[in-house]
């Protein structure tokens, strides 16, 4: 069976639904909140879906860690978000469109932005893109054709100031696209061409003129649930119209549009962020259209907790290269790793001797002035010797700010003679000790994995506590 969902611990729940009580005091208890009974049967509902999209034997598959379903393919662009080697821009914070599961204000023109940096010149983002290696961009809003020449501007400028390979693309409703538009980006270098067509009422004509002109075509809107016989009947349209791609995202629900979306009758699910319950079923539900009609369409679903996980991860991941020691490490969810062992100065100095012995770079491990604790990089795991000593780990987070908040330590990043932005970085958890047994285990499940298949596993609490820094949560969430 293909399906996997994920569990949250039993104290996880309690503290999720206390701080979403918490978050929306004032609407709380006039949202329809799953019950434990309508989980059941919705789960079950999930369950007999994909096992009905994996009874195909073409075209189904799941991505970064059974988050992402799609079938055939997934756009180069939904590949680069996947791998974290993106950022988006929001070239604006304006649009033209009143969609009822936007979830911001819309409403004024603002700068250029990404994660919490603004960006007063384009040269200043392409600068910030060529430091952080980023290997794609895409212009968000807002609306970015209400700001075209701005878009026009930062896209010249990363193509004629960025020498790395970089794949760009763009979101828009379509409602201002016109043909001379279309070709003015094609020639400045756009990639991939995002429409949200739930916006303009499912109509086609912006996305047609796009057709032959921008290389990439992608339509990407939210599954919703009312949409769901019309949605059947456009999939089949993008595939004959030379659509390249159909994304379906997830509604997720916040303080500006919890008011529409509770008119509606949503039921509301419980996790890091409220989501709708409905659109992920009518996601799986058009997913399954597409295979049994045979439309070869590649479709994926972008799930809330792909988003949550794997953005955020890319986002960290570059964070924490530029402040981490050479002793440290970064794990695949972006926390910065730190490992040491402690034990008599006797013992570590013997394991000092060894690490010397063999010519491994010296920059990669770090004894104590006191000789009681060594500090090393992962990639020494094979030549440590555990025996005799305590293994302490600890994670760190990382924040970009543009200016030095001095409540963290942080290291300053120059992106060009004029701009600056700030790496902090803070702890996540001070630090575990194992020791004996528990050392090797904890190697075989996350420094060494498959290589020790006998090493036994950690204690559920002590996994858990661990695997929140080390590893994506795989599957689709629960329903809780």
């Amino acid at each position: 069976m293909e399906k996997e969902t994920h569990t949250m611990t039993k104290t996880d729940i309690p503290e999720l639904i206390r701080l979403t009580r918490q978050e929306y005091s004032d609407s709380y208890d006039a949202m329809n909140w799953l019950t434990p009974e309508k989980a059941g049967r919705a789960s079950r509902e999930r369950d007999s879906l994909i096992n009905r999209i994996f009874s195909h034997s073409a075209g189904p598959g799941w991505r970064f860690s059974k988050t992402k379903v799609f079938t055939h393919s997934i756009s180069p662009g939904c590949e680069l978000c996947g791998r974290g080697d993106w950022s988006c821009l929001f070239i604006n914070g304006i649009c033209n469109a009143r969609c009822f599961y936007c979830p911001s204000a819309q409403n004024e023109k603002g700068r250029p932005m990404t994660s919490t940096l603004e960006f007063n010149t384009p040269q200043d983002y392409a600068d910030y893109v060529k430091l952080f290696n980023i290997k794609g961009v895409s212009f968000s809003g807002g609306e970015p054709l209400m700001t075209f020449d701005r878009v026009l501007l930062f896209l010249k400028t990363l193509r004629s100031r960025v020498s790395h390979p970089l794949y760009i693309w763009m979101y828009t409703n379509g409602l201002l696209v016109t043909e001379d538009k279309l070709k003015a980006l094609r020639d400045s270098g756009l990639d991939e061409i995002r429409f949200d067509i739930s916006a303009d009422h499912y109509h086609l004509d912006a996305l047609k003129k796009a057709v032959g002109v921008i290389p990439c075509v992608t339509v990407e809107i939210p599954a919703i649930p009312e949409d769901l016989e019309n949605t059947r009947e456009i999939i089949r349209q993008l595939h004959h119209e030379g659509v390249n791609h159909l994304n379906l995202h997830q509604i997720r629900c916040t303080q500006f549009n919890k008011d529409r979306l509770i008119k509606r009758g949503y039921t509301f699910v419980h996790g890091p962020k409220v989501t709708v319950l409905e659109t992920e079923l009518a996601a799986l539900e058009l997913i399954l259209y597409s295979l049994e009609k045979n439309i070869g369409l590649p479709v994926n679903y972008c799930s809330f907790t792909y988003r949550h996980q794997f953005q955020r991860a890319g986002a960290q991941r570059r964070n924490a290269l530029l402040i981490k020691t050479a002793q440290e490490d970064v794990t695949p969810t972006g926390h910065i790793r730190t490992l040491s062992i402690s034990g008599k100065s006797k013992i570590l100095a013997r394991v000092h001797q060894h690490l010397l012995s063999t010519k491994s770079d010296p920059l990669l491990w770090r004894l104590s002035k006191d000789g009681d604790q060594l500090f090393f990089n992962a990639c020494l795991w094979p030549l440590m010797d555990f025996s005799s000593v305590q293994l302490k780990i600890a994670y760190s987070g990382t924040a970009l700010k543009s200016a030095v908040s001095f409540r963290h330590p942080f290291k300053e990043i120059r992106l060009n003679k004029k701009i600056k932005v700030v790496v902090e970085r803070h702890t996540k958890l001070p630090g575990l000790w194992l020791e004996g047994e528990q050392i090797r285990q904890f190697g075989s499940a996350f420094i060494l994995p498959g290589e020790d298949p006998d090493g036994g596993s950690l204690a559920p609490d002590l996994l858990n506590d661990l695997s929140r820094y080390e590893s994506f949560i795989p599957g689709l969430a629960d329903y809780c």
